[in-house]
């Protein structure tokens, strides 16, 4: 099976041991089976912001805050940097998720790393 580029520096960097197989690819990701340290885990490799068909960008990310007035400008503006800073908040976001979503008791992916 070819590598997906997402993983290669999770592999460079021995966190992950081998890629199994993919597991299932939809509009934001493609989650694959790998081995890590003896532990059968998924890993999550996110499509390009370019690449991506999520019609409702506009509604998810509603309501969120961004620190600093540079970021809130660039992001407003969709500049590269902006695009950039925003898709970092995204993928931010969805794993603080889940890390409350596990302190609270709820059954979840357990967020590793």
């Amino acid at each position: 099976m070819k590598i997906p580029q997402g993983l290669r520096a999770l592999i460079d960097d021995g966190v992950i041991d081998e890629v199994m197989r993919p597991l299932k690819s939809g509009k934001e990701a493609a989650v694959y089976i790998v081995r890590s340290g003896g532990e059968v885990r998924c890993a999550k490799v996110y499509k390009d912001m370019a690449q991506r068909s999520f019609q409702q960008r506009v509604q998810y990310q509603e309501g969120r805050k961004v620190r600093g007035s540079r970021e809130a400008r660039a992001i407003g503006k969709a500049s590269k940097y902006g695009r950039k800073r925003q898709e970092i908040a995204w993928k931010n976001t969805e794993v603080d998720a889940l890390y409350r979503l596990r302190d609270a008791g709820m059954r979840v992916p357990e967020p590793f790393g």
